[in-house]
Parts: C-alpha cells; structure tokens; sequence
C-alpha cells in the first residue's frame, strides 16, 4: 500500500466517487489477477497463497483481508489487516470490508468485452453479490491506477521515443550502405544490428524487434528466424517494428512502426496502400485530437471506427485484422484504453494522462508486402500529444 495505493489514494478515490461507487473491491488468488497485485502493491516476490482482498472505500483507509498464516507476511502493506481461516470466515470476512457498500467495482467485464480487465473469477463474484452488493467493472479505475502516466514516466517515454526514432535513422542508414555495397542484408542481421543500438542507447525490450521482407512484412506478429533467415533484395520491401524502454521498472515503452523500400521509387501498388494508411493513422489522430480539444468524451472504439472507416472506404476492411492501437506503459501493452472495436469493443474513456499506440495496417500476403504505420500519443490535459515525431509520411528509399 505504502509503495502503490497510498501514492495515488486521492486519485482513486476521487475516480470511484465519480462513478458514483461505494468503493473497489481488489481480490487475488495465486495471481490470477495481476492488476490487484499491482495496484495493491504487493511484490512480485511475496509469497500469498490463500484468498486475499483489499477494499478502497470511496472516503477513508483502504481495508484488507488475508488468510491468518500470510498476515504476516502483509502487515507492511497494511498494519490492520483483518484475517481470516475457514471458509465461512472468509465470506464474513468479505461482508466486513465492504460494510453497507451497495455499488462495488472488480475485475470484471460485462460480457468480457474488455478480456483484459476480466480477472475475477465467476465464482468470487457470485460470492460478492449475495452479499447484496451490485458489481461493477473496474475498467476505468485501473486507468487512473496503472495507466495514467506521472510526469516522470512520461520524461521516460519522450526519451525512450526519441531513442527509437533513433535507432530507426541509423538502421535504415545501415541497410542502406550495406545495399549500396553489395554487402548480404538479412532480417536476423538488422535485428542484431537493431539490438546493439539498443544495447548502446540504454534501451531494454521484452522481444527483439520486427523485422520484415516482403510477404513477412503481411504478418503483424512475424518473428525472424536463424532458422529461416531471409535476405533483403534491392527492389523488397522492409517493414520495422521496434519498441523498448530504459531499463527502470517504473519506465514507459515507446513503440513505432516504419516502412522502407530497396528501390529509388516505390511501386504504385505500395504506394498507394502506404497512402491509405498514412490517411488512416492521420485520421484516428484528428478525430481524437478534436474530440479532446472541444471538451468532448471520446473512447476507444470510436477511434478504432474513425481510422477503420478509412480503410473500409478503401475497400480494405478484411486486411485491416487487428485494433488500431494498444495502451502503452511499463509493458509494451498496457492495462489502459486500447483503440478497438473490431478483436473487442473498448468503451473506456482516453482520460488525460494516458498514452497508446495508433497503428493501422493493412496486409496483402498474396501481393508480397503489408503496411503498417505506428505512433504513439499522449492525452496531454484537453489535447493530444504525438510523442514519435515526425511521422512516416513518405516511404523510405534505401537505395
């Protein structure tokens, strides 16, 4: 509590207050849910292997409860904890933290329609209910917990973003005088080349970056092999997805997608999707920047609709398979709002201190290549900040 809740206890409290809740009901069980781990504070480390469950009241201190054996073990999180040992206990137990609550929220998602808060199981839930309290999602909560961004954090992504484009400078440079020497170019060795520059920035990443020729270029989650490693031709098509972060556990990710072309002019059917892109990402960042400026709610599926609307109008909307974007935070997928109507319909709101990833793409396995352009963007207040500029508005020419 003293290295997470307590930090942004008024923030919390202030966001159940204005949902009109009686307080949020954190519960775990063997990690489960990390989201209650994390928010609870409780060390990745720290051994709990019972049920237990914090309540943060909408006024006051947060109240806990743990099995008896692994009390203990919790007393610096929360000097008061109550506890319990049978399973009678433990319901008691629950109807004692929640008091005369009437309106709680969990982990849980209406028809699982954001699978990512979906971390309750239905059984603790039934349980929660028949103490006559009415539950409700979490989702927006764990914004203002996980995914709302300290002005430190967000140094740390302006930076971390600043390395990437970075990076992406001198990789495209590398493949480029490589080419023009007749020099072998393979996806295996830019991403070794990508992972050094990495190594050399201060960067860490949870996968090495994607790097893809051609029709690998179609796969949005292509992963060069040794195995399989293929070489990039003049006259191919390179697709770069890179993401990291500085090695602090508290850090944010940046995230960005290029494209690039072995050739001194793109063929017109690669240019012209890469257009419909462009326009697709361009339009995602205009609807929501606008929404924002005018005071105006927006959420995460309009978003997705307003950039997919593009592309459908293109006559593309089956190779467009993925969300437009994902939240960005300490992990390169965040718990916040992500851009999504299509894999689920994500009715949270981009409250200000939230960032994310917008990245349509388009993909034509049978055509040899896909596109797929990448920002990321802070809700800055009432406006939205893109934090990887420039952006890719022409392809890059590597020869």
């Amino acid at each position: 509590m003293k290295d997470h809740i307590m930090q942004r206890l008024s923030e919390i409290q202030s966001a159940i207050r204005a949902e009109g809740l009686d307080g949020w009901l954190l519960y775990d069980f063997k990690g489960l849910n990390p989201i209650a781990l994390r928010v609870a504070g409780i060390p990745a480390d720290r051994f709990v292997s019972r049920r237990w469950a914090c309540f943060i009241p909408a006024q006051g201190k947060p109240r806990w409860l743990a099995h008896a054996i692994e009390a203990g073990g919790l007393r610096d999180l929360a000097p008061d904890i109550a506890t319990y040992v049978s399973w009678q206990a433990w319901r008691e137990g629950l109807r004692g933290l929640v008091g005369v609550s009437q309106r709680v929220a969990m982990e849980v998602s209406p028809g699982c329609a954001v699978p990512y808060i979906s971390r309750v199981d239905a059984g603790t839930v039934e349980l929660v209910r028949s103490l006559g309290v009415e539950v409700v999602t979490s989702a927006d909560l764990v914004q203002v917990a996980e995914a709302v961004w300290t002005p430190d954090q967000l140094a740390t992504h302006r930076r971390a973003c600043a390395a990437l484009l970075a990076v992406k400078d001198v990789t495209f440079a590398h493949v480029r005088e490589r080419l023009a020497a007749g020099l072998p170019v393979t996806e295996c060795s830019v991403q070794d080349f990508m992972m050094q520059q990495f190594a050399g920035r201060g960067l860490e990443t949870d996968h090495p970056p994607i790097v893809a020729v051609n029709a690998h270029a179609a796969d949005p989650h292509f992963a060069p092999r040794r195995s399989a490693d293929t070489s990039l031709q003049p006259g191919d098509f390179l697709l770069l997805d890179l993401w990291a972060r500085e090695p602090d556990p508290s850090a944010i990710y940046g995230d960005i997608t290029w494209v690039g072309y072995a050739g001194l002019v793109a063929p017109p059917s690669i240019q012209q999707v890469f257009e419909i892109v462009r326009q697709a990402r361009d339009a995602a960042v205009t609807f929501a920047g606008g929404r924002l400026r005018a005071g105006l709610p927006v959420y995460g599926y309009e978003v997705d609709d307003a950039c997919r609307a593009v592309i459908a109008a293109a006559g593309l909307a089956d190779r467009f398979i993925h969300r437009t974007g994902h939240s960005i935070g300490t992990t390169g997928h965040g718990n916040g709002v992500n851009l999504d109507n299509l894999e689920t319909q994500d009715r949270r709101r981009l409250i200000p201190g939230v960032g994310f990833s917008v990245e349509p793409g388009i993909y034509l396995p049978e055509e040899g290549f896909g596109v797929r352009l990448e920002i990321d963007c802070y809700v800055n207040g009432n406006d939205l900040e893109v934090t990887t500029l420039p952006l890719q508005n022409e392809i890059v020419l590597l020869m």
